[in-house]
């Protein structure tokens, strides 16, 4: 057997282990930017001597990123990849928060007075960074979930925080617990950190009096003179602005908002932030179905005025008792409930502020981070957040107890699916809105137990990545001593 022959015989051997070693064509297309050339060039899938690449979204900590907040009119609509800093609160329960059911992600830094339960039937719950959100998030590395109590993450759960997010000095995100932390499932940082037993005010810290802000910041709101009219016709409001700039300020009782449907904002100028105050204690449910602003339909994912929408509008629940936002829709706005409860199953578009405990238990509800932009307290914060969290170097995600995982850097996700557009309320006996609802919210992104899938915005895998990473540089080595031989036999 000639010199040639003997090459190709390597070749073949070399390409039958990364087969053993489960190195599939299409999986490795999807990995990183040394792989992807590896396996190209074995495969025949491009010329000798040329290589695509197609480096890691986020490995430079400026691919499609800004370290400042959206500029006004700039508001981002939604999408899969994080673009702007925000260490502001995007969610924030006084009391207790849980997630159950099919609930799916809350984007931004979630901040818990008292204890936090991941209880949702199996599966992925993303916090701090999502598949599919305003990408206004916190930057890598910092605090993305902060709890006063005890933190705990149930059996089949998988709480993962900040995944994605690889550009350095800080990767992931951290996690700050004031008692125990408790993990049946599966706690992932993907490098931050996760200390436990911190005290309720050094975990909270620097937002430990967040719960008297909102409840100032209600009061004050609370007490502005109405500037536009409110109209209520069967389940349907619409808030007609004074056309005139400044905020514009509407009012409407519990009574009447409650079991509304269908919102309309009119004659709002350009630029002006929007606050509706409700008044009264009774409880208010609402199952949002549609909502249009100055013309536009905007609830759904499809508008290019939906983060715009989203940022200016803010809901001033000042009295009431208690708060559900039921159905499969998008609730458009900002939330500022300081003495109330709330049961959530749709999807929340801004930030969400409430006083007692906190429940989410859609089918794949989600709470995407709008900054309000109409008062300081809840506007984007781009700077960096107090005392946060600088290791030396990346540490490892915390594992399953039973399942220790080798640390690595976290591996950076495919592109998720568009979510669907926002959909009819589940429950029974809503009353048709004038505009036409959308269709249904997506299914929560893994059942019970099941293992996790390629693709999933949760996925990690250092371990197969380092047997993949061998296997594709002895390929790349092989086919660098075909061309080789190929030059030789030519020139001879």
């Amino acid at each position: 057997m000639g010199a040639s022959g003997r090459v190709v015989e390597a070749f073949v051997r070399v390409s039958c282990a990364a087969s053993v070693l489960g190195v599939r064509k299409r999986e490795l297309t999807f990995k990183s930017t040394g792989i992807t050339a590896a396996l190209a060039l074995s495969l025949g899938l491009i010329g000798a001597g040329t290589i695509v690449s197609a480096g890691p979204a986020f490995a430079d900590g400026k691919s499609g990123r800004s370290d400042s907040c959206p500029a006004p009119g700039e508001m981002p609509v939604l999408g899969h990849n994080p673009t702007f800093t925000d260490s502001g609160i995007a969610l924030f329960a006084g009391g207790d928060y849980t997630a159950k059911g099919g609930s799916a992600e809350a984007e931004g830094l979630l901040v818990v007075g008292g204890n936090a339960t991941f209880a949702k039937s199996g599966g992925v719950f993303n916090v701090g960074r999502v598949g599919m959100g305003s990408g206004i998030i916190p930057k890598s590395g910092d605090v993305m979930l902060a709890v006063g109590g005890d933190l705990s993450v149930d059996k089949g759960v998988t709480l993962d925080v900040g995944h994605g997010l690889t550009s350095g000095p800080k990767y992931g995100g951290s996690v700050r617990v004031g008692g125990k932390l408790d993990v049946k499932g599966q706690l992932e940082t993907n490098g931050g950190q996760s200390p436990d037993g911190l005290g309720k005010e050094a975990a909270l810290k620097p937002n430990a009096g967040f719960g008297a802000t909102i409840k100032k910041e209600s009061a004050s709101l609370g007490a502005l003179k109405a500037t536009g009219k409110t109209e209520k016709q069967g389940g349907s409001v619409t808030f007609k602005g004074s056309g005139q700039g400044g905020l514009q300020v509407f009012e409407i009782s519990a009574a009447d908002i409650n079991d509304v449907s269908t919102f309309t904002f009119e004659s709002i100028p350009g630029d002006s932030s929007v606050v509706v105050n409700v008044t009264g204690s009774q409880g208010v449910k609402i199952s949002p179905m549609a909502v249009g602003f100055n013309g536009d339909r905007v609830d759904v994912y499809s508008s290019s005025k939906f983060g715009e929408a989203a940022s200016r509008i803010l809901y001033n629940f000042e009295d009431s008792a208690s708060l559900t936002l039921g159905g499969g829709g998008n609730f458009m706005g900002s939330v500022l409930a300081p003495a109330a409860s709330a049961d959530i199953t749709a999807s929340t578009n801004g930030r969400l502020y409430v006083g007692g405990d906190l429940t989410t238990r859609g089918s794949g509800n989600e709470s995407h981070n709008y900054p309000w932009n109409g008062t300081p307290p809840f506007s984007c914060e781009p700077g960096e957040p107090g005392e946060p969290e600088k290791p030396e170097v990346p540490s490892t995600p915390t594992p399953t107890p039973s399942t220790p995982e080798e640390p690595g850097t976290p591996e950076e996700p495919e592109t998720p699916g568009t979510p669907e557009e926002p959909g009819t309320p589940s429950e029974p006996g809503e009353e048709t809105p004038s505009a036409e609802p959308s269709e249904p919210s997506a299914e929560p992104s893994q059942t019970p137990e099941e293992p996790k899938k390629e693709g999933d915005l949760a996925t990690t895998g250092a371990g197969s990545t380092m047997m993949i990473g061998v296997a594709a540089a002895l390929v790349l080595a092989a086919g660098g001593a075909i061309a080789f031989m190929a030059r030789r036999r030519r020139s001879a």
